[in-house]
């Protein structure tokens, strides 16, 4: 997607200009929206430390940092590819089942015997599979969010930052704003962490489609006051029996929507399906730490980044990362193949 008129992935492979070496960037998610930069790295650790820190975050995103951090830990450490980098990778964040996949993928290139280049290449592929499935999955939504005023709700964040490029949910709104169809997008502020506050709203502000940001709360009272025409989310991990793990919030974004008649989709690729896991229940939900909660960035008017405490010193706080809304809550689950059946 474009950011000022030029196109960017969320995360890429990086070669100097003799293309002797390589190297992991990606953009630095946690700066914005005040400030755009990315970040170049050869250390694996730091690209494992990327995704633990969220300065890369999506489920699809995660799994193409981690191909290319082991392509990355390969070609630096390959004698301890296996037991080190593999693991290391794979305790980064336990939700987002896009993670376990790339890993897998890029573990059986290994066992074959690959060379670097091939590693490099594998994750490459890795990546762009998931920037064509997106674009499929968009061409699939988009006709379900092309209804009565195309005034549309998401949550967190799952555009372009969290899926290399175009997007998990906001695949379809894409191509309806291409397609002049003019969606206006209600974007829930998405607290701990104002994924779509920060993040969400300006990727709408760099397409030019015409959004909001409201608080999380307000989102049922939107829906009740019939101003919201569909619902998309994106997932971290889809179950055998079609529950969804998403960012917190979710659950009751599917409770409202039951209650006032209003379509709730879920946008996700194959690789967040987990055919292993039952149902909703058998799901790690990743509890984070209290100074999320309690702590805020920002910018003060000299344009300088704070981090500030906006919770009584010494109260304890609950971070769930992520819910699971039960597939019975869920009007419909969009991949690359269309609409998925459990």
């Amino acid at each position: 997607m474009q950011v000022a008129g030029s196109n960017y992935r969320a995360v890429n492979w990086h070669s100097d200009a003799a293309g002797s070496s390589g190297a992991v960037q990606w953009i630095e998610q946690r700066l914005l929206p005040h400030r755009f930069q990315q970040v170049v790295s050869s250390d694996p650790e730091q690209v494992a430390l990327a995704i633990e820190s969220m300065q890369v975050r999506g489920a699809p995103s995660i799994g193409a940092t981690a191909a290319y951090g082991l392509a990355l830990a390969w070609q630096k450490d390959q004698p301890h590819f296996f037991e080190h980098w593999m693991p290391r990778f794979r305790m980064t964040r336990p939700t987002a089942v896009n993670l376990f996949d790339a890993c897998a993928v890029m573990e059986s290139c290994a066992r074959v015997g690959a060379d670097t280049d091939m590693m490099i290449e594998r994750a490459v592929a890795y990546a762009d599979a998931e920037v064509a499935a997106n674009q499929c999955m968009g061409e699939h939504l988009a006709p379900l969010l092309a209804i009565g005023e195309r005034r549309i709700l998401t949550h967190c964040n799952a555009g372009w930052l969290a899926a290399v490029d175009w997007g998990t949910a906001t695949s379809g709104i894409y191509q309806l704003h291409e397609a002049g169809e003019s969606p206006f997008v209600w974007v829930d502020e998405t607290r701990p962490r104002l994924q779509g506050a920060r993040l969400t709203a300006w990727e709408m502000q760099q397409a030019g489609i015409d959004c909001r940001i409201q608080v999380d709360s307000a989102a049922a009272w939107m829906i009740a006051q019939g101003k919201v025409d569909a619902i998309v989310v994106g997932a971290d991990r889809i179950a055998a029996n079609g529950d969804v793990a998403n960012k917190v919030g979710t659950y009751h974004l599917s409770l409202a929507a039951g209650r006032h008649d209003v379509p709730m989709y879920v946008a996700a690729p194959s690789s967040t399906f987990d055919s292993a896991c039952a149902s909703g229940n058998d799901i790690p939900i990743e509890m984070r730490g209290d100074e999320e909660v309690t702590m805020m960035d920002g910018t003060d008017a000299s344009g300088t980044i704070r981090h500030i405490r906006v919770a009584a010193s010494g109260v304890a706080a609950n971070n769930p990362a992520f819910d699971v809304t039960p597939f019975e809550n869920i009007t419909a689950i969009v991949s690359e193949q269309g609409i998925w059946q459990p």
